[in-house]
């Protein structure tokens, strides 16, 4: 027997030794556990035995199923419980965590259709003041120098930055990188902006804009660089730099003379977030029925994520009401409140309330009649009408109350100013202090009237057919004369309504007044010949306050919009003076104290200043413009629009 297997032997018996050893402890342990009726140190024996077979101490899916058959029915019911509530607890957290981490977000795509009333005629800038449709289309497809921001302020658009010298005379603008043409990717230049303005300029293209331009001076100092030199400062110059962008190369190849004939006209090529894609026409009258842009993938701005922009151009408010309710159209680019009852399902709809600087007044002619010319009269008049009413009524809550030739929402507006709040009491107080008491034409007087509007006395004649056209009620007069008004607005809108509950205001407190509802085709020869007593007539007066237009006595002459022919010197040099102060300050005085003396003397009734309605499908989301100058201004936050929308995890 070698050595080796000896070895092994004595491994093997001192091996069995202590195994023997072991198990007599253990059956020794066993009989003394059998006398209590407890058995800790067997299953303690047991359980090393089982962990000694076993490859992992953790139970396996097959060793689980056992499990019943060493656990008691109460405590089988209290892991399936403490089982159920694991995995609602899973359930809560995984749906919390899918609320507060998963954002939906804007996507690009989708197309917004917009019924609009009118049809495109020149989309060009030198001309699309003069159509709102025009206007609309070119705001998307051509940049400019500085554009509205969602609360009717000037922002930059293609402008970098700039700076202000020689106390408002001065101004050069730095031009940004990257803007580029849509035709051609080229970048646009201090050239293009210069020949802008120049066309704009010249008489040849006959654009509405070049007599805001009169006397500026534009030069290039470099490629990106331009100056303005103006003859006298002008606190608002920047106000008329939102015209379109056009493109050098292009138009100065073009006659001016026939710039108003090319296809650009209609077709045009400009650098905004919006290119033109195609236009369709109507194959027998040959009128443009739809116009199609598509994203300018190489904008420099923020990016829209609607990709197409679709008009369709209708006749009548009512045909694009009827395509609207016929899910045709998102959207409908101005809606009259009294309209908002024609819709089929107003709940599928957003109605956004802009508001505008429009205000709408009754304008006095103070050189018409002689006692127009007295401001107590005007005062008078002024205090008798309800305008809340009106606004309440016709309007139906659709505008705001205004009381200056200010816009509300301007920095120089004026809050303490005299108001002229409905008091017919206080009205006729007054004219009775003037003289111009209550006089009553009854049946007999009618009678005599008839009897002698046929005599060959002219005098006479002319009294008996004044009694006449006064008819019936209390009326007043003074010194043999009555106090007579013609009152004329447009036919549009509610106008209608508006001057006949006017004329019924004035009528109670002995003021006769004639209504005129003249077509729009009119109206700029009647105020050019300033052919009414009072017009109510709606301004566009902006944002910024410069009322110099609207109320300075040079502008009461045929073409200018002094429509009232007011005349007060304190009044003009504070006009004169505000247009020209650069410092913010200085200039609020200045029109404060204009509206001050303004409201004191009435030339006109401020009545109210109503929302612009846009009418949107909810499926638009994120439209969130409050102020508009004009109706393009709805898309003052186009890029911020959306329709699709995409999920995205957010830590």
């Amino acid at each position: 027997m070698d050595s080796l297997n000896l070895k092994r032997i004595k491994s093997f018996v001192c091996k069995a030794r202590l195994f023997i050893r072991h198990l007599a402890e253990t059956n020794k342990s066993l009989l003394f556990s059998k006398k209590k009726n407890n058995y800790p140190q067997r299953d303690n024996w047991d359980r090393q035995l089982v962990y000694s077979l076993s490859k992992s101490r953790i139970p396996t899916l097959k060793q689980i199923k056992y499990l019943k058959k060493f656990l008691s029915p109460r405590e089988v019911l209290f892991i399936k419980i403490s089982l159920i509530v694991i995995l609602l607890n899973l359930l809560f957290l995984g749906v919390n965590f899918y609320r507060s981490h998963l954002q939906v977000v804007p996507a690009r795509g989708g197309e917004y259709v917009e019924a609009i009333v009118g049809r495109p005629q020149y989309i060009n800038p030198l001309y699309d003041t003069i159509n709102d449709v025009d206007h609309d289309i070119s705001s998307l497809v051509f940049s400019s120098l500085f554009k509205r921001d969602e609360n009717g302020e000037l922002v930059p658009d293609i402008v970098d930055s700039y700076e202000v010298q020689d106390n408002g005379r001065v101004y050069i603008f730095k031009i940004k990188d990257n803007i580029r043409w849509h035709h051609s990717g080229e970048e646009l230049n201090a050239d293009d902006v210069i020949f802008t303005v120049e066309a704009i300029k010249n008489p040849a293209y006959k654009s509405p804009l070049a007599l805001s331009f009169s006397g500026v001076k534009v030069e290039k100092i470099d490629d990106k660089t331009i100056k303005f030199s103006l003859g006298s400062p002008y606190a608002a110059f920047l106000e008329l730099l939102t015209f379109g962008i056009l493109p050098q190369k292009i138009w100065s190849a073009i006659p001016s003379e026939s710039a108003n004939l090319v296809k650009y006209n209609l077709k045009p090529i400009g650098s905004g977030p919006y290119q033109f894609e195609k236009l369709i026409k109507d194959e027998n009258t040959g009128r443009i029925t739809s116009y199609i842009l598509t994203l300018n993938d190489n904008y420099y701005g923020p990016k829209p994520y609607i990709e197409k922009i679709i008009f369709k151009f209708y006749p009548t408010l009512e045909e694009a009401i009827s395509v609207l309710n016929q899910n045709l159209v998102d959207g409908i680019s101005y809606l009259p409140s009294d309209f908002k009852n024609e819709l089929v399902s107003p709940g599928a709809l957003n109605f956004y309330r802009l508001t505008s600087p429009q205000l709408t007044a009754i304008f006095f002619n103070t050189k018409s009649k002689e006692y127009l010319a007295d401001r107590k009269i005007r005062q008078a008049l002024a205090y008798a009408i309800n305008r809340q009413e009106i606004i309440d009524d016709i309007l139906l809550g659709e505008a705001v109350l205004v009381d200056s030739p200010i816009f509300i929402n301007s920095f120089a507006y004026n809050n303490n100013i005299h108001k002229y709040n409905y008091d017919p009491q206080k009205a006729g107080k007054i004219l009775d202090e003037l003289g111009w008491k209550l006089v009553e034409i009854d049946d007999e007087k009618i009678k005599k009237a008839e009897e002698e509007k046929n005599s060959e006395e002219k005098e006479t004649k002319d009294k008996a057919l004044e009694i006449l056209s006064l008819g019936k009620g209390s009326w007043r007069e003074k010194d043999g004369k009555y106090l007579i008004l013609r009152l004329i607005t447009i036919d549009r809108d509610h106008n209608g309504q508006i001057i006949e509950k006017v004329k019924n205001y004035w009528e109670k407190i002995g003021v006769k007044t004639f209504l005129e509802v003249v077509p729009t085709s009119q109206i700029t020869e009647i105020i050019k010949a300033r052919n009414f007593d009072a017009l109510f007539y709606g301004q566009i007066v902006g944002i910024d306050p410069d009322s110099y237009v609207f109320w300075h006595s040079s502008q009461a002459n045929e073409s200018g919009l002094n429509i009232t022919n007011y005349n007060n010197k304190e009044v003009d040099k504070l006009l004169e003076e505000g247009r020209i102060i650069i410092d913010k300050n200085q200039r609020t005085e200045k029109y404060k104290r204009f509206q001050e003396i303004l409201t004191e003397d009435e030339p006109a009734i401020f009545m109210y200043s109503p929302f612009y309605i846009y009418v949107q499908n909810k499926k638009v989301k994120n439209f969130h413009t409050k102020i508009i100058l004009s109706p393009n201004g709805r898309f003052s936050t186009i890029s911020d629009w959306y329709i699709k929308t995409s999920k995205k995890i957010v830590w």
